[in-house]
């Protein structure tokens, strides 16, 4: 069976960013298919768009800082690092875990951004990086003569 994906005639898409656009084909029909099947850890984000940037939240509770990386190559923005375990003790039960561990990976597409301008920010469990749209895609007003 051959999946074919439809674009709705009519409706307006932005070129410069694709928040859901997929890295792979198996992304597009199904984004949890990327999880790691061993750990199962994914951390959930939000990506929000204004006239001069895009900021990207992921929460990453129980993630230290050092354990997560950044990184923007061939306008791909990558975010990855590792949830670790950090109970020592081998000799308890668990009779229930709900608490996900890992390493984890989530990469989002970006076209027409200011690469040497994005930050990130971790504070409480939450990672924040904000990616400036580059001078020309800024939306600006123009005067009629």
């Amino acid at each position: 069976m051959t999946l074919i994906r439809r674009r709705e005639q009519g409706l307006a898409r932005p070129a410069d960013f694709d928040p859901f656009g997929a890295l792979s084909l198996l992304d597009e029909f199904w984004p949890m298919a990327r999880m790691n099947e061993e750990t199962g850890y994914l951390p959930t984000m939000e990506v929000k768009e204004t006239d001069d940037a895009y900021a990207i939240r992921l929460e990453l509770p129980g993630v230290a800082k050092e354990d997560v990386r950044v990184q923007f190559e061939n306008g791909i923005l990558t975010v990855s690092g590792e949830k670790r375990d950090t109970t020592e003790e081998k000799s308890e039960r668990v009779y229930r875990s709900e608490i996900r561990y890992g390493a984890f990976t989530r990469s989002l597409r970006f076209k027409e951004v200011d690469g040497e301008k994005i930050s990130a920010k971790h504070e409480n469990g939450v990672l924040t990086v904000t990616v400036p749209k580059s001078a020309k895609v800024q939306p600006r007003a123009i005067e009629i003569a």
